[in-house]
């Protein structure tokens, strides 16, 4: 009895071993996933109270707004956000008031340990459409805080989901426009990269190499923050990319600029005005882009061209490209552009010596003292794009006193203006190059302007606003949507597009809609007819009646543009809008 007992006893033992050891086990994993969590040490963001400038509904509305910023930055899961009892004792404690001064900033961000405050506004608070929705605008800056300069931010516009026969207050259709306009201007601002650089080397304390280019982020004209330990110690502006690095101006030295500093770009926030009950977005111009090239490198080049000759190429003549092309287009900020681009002839590639491609424009016609027109842009010879955009831009430009002279004169363009939206433009473009002449055994150096060749038409376009169905939209009935947006100035034809893939790089889950043409002044609602969604896309993919999440955009163009704007999927000439996404209903299945 007493051995059956011990056994007994053993038996068990040996299983509550083997039970612990697969708890363990078990549990290990999740366990070392919490420590490994609180190792991760995620960003700290502090949303400081906003301002209410819309006029209605007083500090409940800058409350309101507050929180929800607050509240999209937690669920993203990418930041440890502060709260508010803490952000507002701090304050306190070193007695500090909104809105806060680059001191200010800078105090109350070392007390958070945070490098970043997060600060903004509500614009405007309007009620629009049949049934009545809330329409709501807010700005919204990421605020560094050893500069108290934006680095990051957004303007984004919010609107109440549809409630056909909604008797209830005003204030629960702001309350939802405010949610979706700060989960719009977050997911903006979380999917901006902000364009950081790493100072190499000084050049005689006025200018900078950095390590980063054009696939870094960097633009001429682009206006940097110079830090160091968490500091700002001076400022650059870009005057000159490629696509690994770039130089800067000193523009301001401040105590002192180094190898191994950090630059980062200040982020020009959008401003918002109301004006006739309308709200209007105005996109801050930068300063002039410093294309200082040729007075870089002018002595250089010019020394360089009495060692080299240019051939004239086979083809006979002094047209340097076969073609060019103006195409609209829209970054990856949204913000519209127009990229010219060209093909060169064999006389262009058959010149070693070409200084710079001239690209001239429809509405800047000026002309300078030895009888040039000016251009409007210019690039090295040795480039075959052009970007034009809204920034104005200062540069320098290869001028000749006459034809085929023996002299080069550098004149600046400042500033050149940048492209306006809803407008169109042609542009020329030619090439100056230097021709070596050998006669009677005399060597003469020539330099000489090409041919101006002309682009078909482009029109700035600002990618439209949608409307309906409205942001984050729920139980849509996919066999009857209607899509509505405003339009965009100077567009004349549209088309929607609703795809699985919130890239729309997958054609086979992406249904296209007709082309629409609307002649609707910028501003102006614009919608489709009823469209069956189910028949169109889903029956196709399997996913009849099933409740999916789908992605719809809008391309805007004009058709008088020639070739139009930079195709997109599936060879599409359009500029497209910031997508929105909505959720279908459940239908249950046919009888």
């Amino acid at each position: 009895m007493k051995t059956r007992m011990r056994r007994t006893w053993t038996t068990r033992t040996a299983y509550l071993g083997v039970l612990s050891m697969l708890a363990v086990g078990l549990l290990y994993p999740l366990g070392a996933a919490r420590a490994y969590a609180q190792l991760v040490q995620l960003p700290r963001v502090a949303v400081l109270n906003f301002e209410n400038k819309s006029g209605y509904g007083g500090a409940s509305i800058a409350r309101a707004a507050t929180d929800a910023v607050a509240g999209e930055y937690q669920k993203s899961g990418k930041f440890e956000v502060l709260a508010r009892g803490e952000i507002e004792q701090q304050l306190r404690d070193l007695d500090l008031a909104l809105p806060l001064d680059k001191t200010g900033f800078l105090r109350l961000g070392r007390t958070l340990q945070t490098e970043s405050l997060i600060t903004g506004e509500v614009n405007a608070v309007n009620f629009v459409g049949s049934p009545k929705q809330a329409q709501v605008v807010i700005t919204v800056r990421v605020i560094d805080i050893a500069s108290g300069e934006p680095i990051n931010g957004a303007v984004a516009t919010g609107f109440s989901n549809r409630r056909p026969g909604y008797t209830g207050d005003d204030d629960t259709l702001v309350q939802e426009a405010i949610r979706n306009a700060a989960f719009e201007a977050v997911r903006i601002i979380n999917n901006y990269t902000i364009p950081e650089a790493t100072i190499l080397t000084t050049r005689a304390g006025q200018e900078v190499l950095l390590n980063r280019g054009i696939r870094g982020g960097l633009q001429p004209g682009m206006e940097m923050i110079v830090v160091r330990r968490g500091e700002e110690v001076g400022r650059i502006r870009v005057t000159q990319v490629s696509d690994s690095d770039a130089v800067g101006e000193i523009i301001d030295f401040g105590r002192g600029i180094q190898s191994e500093d950090r630059a980062r770009a200040v982020f020009r926030v959008p401003t918002v005005e109301v004006k006739a009950g309308r709200v209007v977005t105005e996109r801050p111009r930068q300063r002039g882009e410093g294309n200082k090239l040729l007075r870089a490198l002018g002595p250089i080049l010019i020394i360089g061209l009495i060692a080299f000759g240019v051939a004239r190429g086979s083809s006979g003549g002094n047209t340097p490209v076969q073609s060019v092309l103006a195409e609209a287009g829209a970054d990856g900020n949204f913000e519209p552009f127009v990229r010219v681009s060209w093909k060169t002839t064999l006389f262009a590639k058959s010149a070693p010596d070409t200084i710079q491609w001239q690209i001239f424009r429809s509405d800047f016609i000026g002309t300078d003292g030895n009888g040039n027109l000016q251009p409007v842009g210019v690039t090295p010879g040795n480039q075959n794009f052009f970007v034009d955009t809204t920034v104005a831009r200062t540069f320098s430009y290869a001028s000749l006193p006459r034809e085929g002279s023996e002299d080069l004169e550098l004149e600046e363009i400042d500033p050149a203006p940048g492209v306006a939206a809803g407008r169109s433009y042609t542009y020329q473009l030619a090439l100056v190059y230097r021709e070596r002449i050998d006669a009677e055994g005399q060597t003469v150096i020539l330099y000489k302007l090409s041919d101006r060749v002309r682009s078909g038409q482009a029109t700035v376009l600002l990618p439209v606003q949608l409307l309906t169905p409205v942001q984050r939209s729920e139980d849509v009935d996919p066999k009857d949507v209607r899509f509505s947006w405003l339009a965009a100035e100077g567009a004349n034809a549209y088309r929607v597009e609703v795809s699985l893939d919130p890239t729309f790089q997958d054609r086979n889950r992406t249904f296209v809609s007709p082309e629409i043409l609307s002649t609707a002044v910028g501003g102006s609602p614009v919608s489709t007819e009823r469209i069956n969604l189910e028949t169109g896309l889903l029956n196709r993919l399997g996913l009849t009646g099933q409740r999916v999440t789908l992605y719809w955009r809008v391309g805007s163009r004009n058709l008088g543009d020639n070739p139009g704007p930079i195709p997109g999927p599936g060879g599409l000439r359009y500029v497209w809008s910031r997508p929105f996404e909505f959720t279908t209903q459940e239908l249950p299945p046919s009888p």
